[in-house]
């Protein structure tokens, strides 16, 4: 199991893996190919900006470490690079997290230089998860997830979070309790969007590892019906 972690780590933690994604135009979806197994995760994340573009997804990726290395590589990138410097668009920056910080650092384009200590030691939290087991780093990653929330959620320009869950059913449940719990929008919104009812779509959750069918509608669900759903 070790040298598979080995393995995987050196596949994913690659900056230029992740920026042939970003070239090739499959940093949106990078894994929709790849089937689901019980090593999958999951995420949902969100970067906003409410004069420009925003961006939303929900993703499969085969492997704990793929997650990993999209959150170093893509996803917060992306979030550093518009606080940063309040582009209107969203762009997937072409060097590393730590290389972006350096530069922007270094840039009159960068509005906010006072953000970024606490972007490098968010960098080097993240970073600290490939030394850690699935059971143990999942556990840092949640606490992770709190942070980065609670310090970026809460802005009126700008904001971005994520959370990420290790089965369907969990990314399920979330889906359905973020919407029953809003007070801008009810489960018949959320229906209308899956194509299902509430109770079919946490049905259809928990069979994922059971039924093809219910996989192959899942995965349906998830890369073509529900981006920008919340």
């Amino acid at each position: 199991m070790k040298r598979k972690a080995k393995s995987l780590k050196n596949k994913y933690d690659n900056f230029f893996y992740w920026q042939y994604k970003v070239e090739e135009e499959k940093a949106d979806n990078p894994f929709v190919q790849e089937p689901i197994t019980e090593e999958s995760v999951f995420f949902h994340g969100v970067i906003a900006y409410v004069q420009g573009l925003s961006y939303e997804r929900w993703l499969h990726f085969p492997y704990l470490e793929a997650l990993l290395g999209y959150l170093n590589h893509i996803f917060v990138p992306a979030a550093f690079n518009m606080f940063l410097t309040e582009e209107v668009e969203i762009s997937m920056p072409h060097v590393n997290l730590e290389e972006l910080l350096n530069i922007l650092n270094d840039s009159v384009s960068c509005n906010r230089k006072e953000l970024i200590p606490q972007m490098r030691e968010f960098s080097r939290q993240l970073r600290e998860l490939w030394n850690l087991d699935r059971e143990k780093c999942f556990a840092e990653l949640e606490k992770i997830v709190l942070d980065f929330s609670e310090r970026w959620s809460s802005g009126v320009k700008l904001f971005s979070y994520f959370n990420v869950f290790q089965t369907p059913l969990e990314l399920g449940h979330y889906m359905v309790a973020t919407y029953e719990n809003s007070e801008e929008a009810d489960i018949a919104v959320l229906e209308k969007q899956l194509g299902v009812s509430k109770e079919e779509w946490l049905s259809i959750c928990a069979q994922v590892y059971k039924d093809e069918a219910m996989k192959r509608k899942f995965m349906e669900i998830l890369s073509k019906r529900i981006n920008d759903l919340l």
